[in-house]
């Protein structure tokens, strides 16, 4: 993105109008995804969003209509 959209979404964070859920880079595949790159692929995400924008996500958010695996339920719940 340009330097004014970056800007711009920036802004919006600080004001808290936008907000970042779940915090990785891509919505990975449970059920296909080999543990490891699930867990790179968040840190790559939340490793960004700190650099960033200084953006913690707090809240996990992951759409997949066959529920979760135990990976994803316990790098939801990592600090």
């Amino acid at each position: 993105q340009d330097e004014d959209m970056q800007a711009l979404t920036k802004q919006l964070h600080a004001n808290g109008q936008l907000n970042f859920e779940n915090g990785g880079w891509c919505m990975h595949d449970e059920a296909n995804t080999h543990y490891i790159a699930m867990v790179d692929q968040t840190t790559v995400g939340h490793r960004l969003l700190l650099e960033e924008f200084g953006a913690i996500p707090r809240v996990g958010w992951q759409i997949d209509p066959f529920g979760h695996s135990a990976t994803q339920a316990a790098l939801l719940s990592a600090e």
